[in-house]
Parts: C-alpha cells; sequence; structure tokens
C-alpha cells in the first residue's frame, strides 16, 4: 500500500507538471528569443513577427532589451492557464509577463485569433518592452495596453462605432478604470482597450511621439505619476484626463462621428447595395405572381375552349 501511495503520488505531480514539460526544450533560438512550440514551422513563423517587430519598436524608443525572452507557443488552454495563472480572463489568448522576460501565446493553429496572430505577437512584444522602459515600476495600465495597441497596428474600421456608441450611452470608460480590464467582459474589454490606444495617440498626436518613454522614465526613477506628466507635457495627470475625455466626447460623439469619417460614406453605400437589392427581390416576386396570375388566366381560358 505505501508502495501504491508513492505511485499515485508520482502520477499527481506528472500531471500537474506535464504542461509546464510539453514545452520544455526551445524549438528555435535566435538573439533576444528562445522559441518553445509543438510545431517547427509556427516557431519560424513566431521568429519572423517578432524579428521584425523588435527592430521597429526597439528604433521607436531607442533601446534594446537585456537577456532573452522566452516565447511558450501552447496548444491547450491547460498549458496556457498553467503558465499565467488561472485569473487571467477567458477572453485572453496572449500574455507577457516583463518580470520574468516570458510571452505565453495560444497556437493559432488551435484557436482562433482576432486580432491576427502577428498582431497578438507584436502587442505582446510591445509590453516586454514597456516593462524594459519602467524597469519594473507600474505604469498605469491604460498606457501600457495602448502603447501595445498602437505598436502592434491593432486599430480597425469599426472601433469609431464602438467609443460613439459609448460615448451615446454614456458608457465611457475613465482611465482609472481601465486598471481593472482583466475582470471585464470581453465586449467591455474591447472597449477599454480603444480607449486605451486613443488615449496614447492623444498623447504622441499632441505633444510628440517621445512622450511615452520620457514618462515612463520619469516613473522608473520613481517620480509620481502626476509629477511625471507634469515634467513631460507640463500639465497635471488630472488635468490631462479631462483634456482627454473631453476630447473623447466631442470627436466621437454621433454628430461629429458622422460629419467626420468615411464610415459614413460606407454606411451609405451598404444602404444603397441593400435597398438596390430588396427593389430587385421584391421586383423578382412581383414579376412571379404575374407569371403565375397569367398561367392561371391561360389554363382558364382553355378550360373554357374545351367546354365549348
Amino acid at each position: 500500500m505505501r508502495y501504491l501511495n508513492h505511485i499515485i503520488g508520482i502520477l499527481v505531480f506528472i500531471i500537474v507538471l506535464f504542461p509546464r514539460l510539453s514545452v520544455s526544450q526551445p524549438t528555435l533560438q535566435v538573439p533576444h528569443f528562445k522559441i518553445f512550440a509543438h510545431d517547427r514551422n509556427l516557431s519560424e513563423e513566431v521568429r519572423v513577427i517578432l524579428e521584425s517587430s523588435y527592430q521597429k519598436i526597439s528604433e521607436f524608443v531607442e533601446d534594446s532589451l537585456t537577456g532573452t525572452v522566452s516565447v511558450y507557443v501552447v496548444d491547450t488552454d491547460e498549458e496556457f492557464a498553467s503558465m499565467v495563472g488561472n485569473g487571467f480572463p477567458d477572453w485572453g489568448i496572449g500574455c507577457a509577463i516583463p518580470s520574468r522576460s516570458m510571452i505565453v501565446l495560444k497556437s493559432p493553429l488551435r484557436f482562433k485569433y482576432n486580432p491576427s496572430f502577428p498582431q497578438v505577437v507584436n502587442h505582446e512584444l510591445a509590453h516586454i518592452f514597456m516593462g524594459r522602459l519602467s524597469r519594473g515600476k507600474g505604469v498605469p495600465r491604460w498606457m501600457d495596453e495602448g502603447f501595445a495597441m498602437y505598436h502592434s497596428h491593432q486599430w480597425r474600421i469599426g472601433q469609431e462605432v464602438i467609443v460613439a456608441r459609448a460615448v451615446l450611452t454614456g458608457s465611457v470608460l475613465s482611465l482609472s478604470e481601465i486598471e481593472s480590464v482583466n475582470a471585464f467582459e470581453e465586449s467591455k474589454a474591447q472597449l477599454a482597450y480603444t480607449e486605451s490606444f486613443l488615449a496614447v495617440s492623444y498623447l504622441y498626436g499632441e505633444y510628440g511621439e517621445g512622450t511615452i518613454k520620457e514618462i515612463v522614465g520619469h516613473l522608473a526613477n520613481g517620480t509620481s505619476l502626476d509629477l511625471a506628466f507634469l515634467r513631460t507635457i507640463g500639465l497635471s495627470y488630472f488635468t490631462f484626463r479631462l483634456n482627454f475625455e473631453e476630447y473623447i466626447q466631442t470627436k466621437y460623439n454621433w454628430a461629429s462621428f458622422l460629419g467626420d469619417t468615411f464610415l459614413f460614406w460606407i454606411g451609405l453605400a451598404f444602404l444603397a447595395v441593400f435597398l438596390y437589392l430588396f427593389k430587385r427581390r421584391r421586383t423578382r416576386r412581383k414579376l412571379k405572381e404575374w407569371e403565375l396570375e397569367e398561367e392561371k388566366i391561360t389554363k382558364r381560358d382553355e378550360l373554357t375552349d374545351d367546354q365549348a
């Protein structure tokens, strides 16, 4: 019985540890990255994406990563959870852990990606760079996510509608609310990511593309968030938030939205196509009715002639 208990204990240990062991050896190792995946071709695809993104982000922030980033591409939810923890939202498909120089991705061979797989890889690598810039000091979640969204080019046609709808319904998130994005349902999280992108784009547009790096640099040196903003853009963090919220309300209300975006014209085009198809279908139906009516009249006349 004692030996049986030992065997059971060993089996339980293997089962618990198995997800971590299944990709324990790197399938590809290059400067800056160790890539762990079950598929060699997928490892090569990840390498190409990472190296391209690394060069672009490194040039943008004028900095490079020290050490090697381990990138895991896993096949199951269980493997993913074993590496990132059970508190990760179920809508999440990639995770960066800068403190451990680690990125974990669900395999695109087994999971559906929207946004695309390359965008998510770029997104997670941007988080690693943010960790490097901040030297492990906390940065606002909206800044971290917005920076990652910006450098992975995740703005898509139609996201203006998400913000405009939030403005119309009074459900725009404050920047402080975005700290809890992992607890949001997917649609609310999508709004949080969109607002994060807009906040970073707003900073870049108003104060220059070096703004985020400078703010994060102050935070890395132990400066408070309010003072970091004051030293960088000449405004307190509170004033910046007020200005950004006013920008959102002004730019994305329905009146300005319809007058300032080509989506309005796309909508008109879709409406025109819909009306055309609807009219065409109704015309066909009418012609069919006429044909049936004509057949009835013909049959009735033939029946009358036979009787005569």
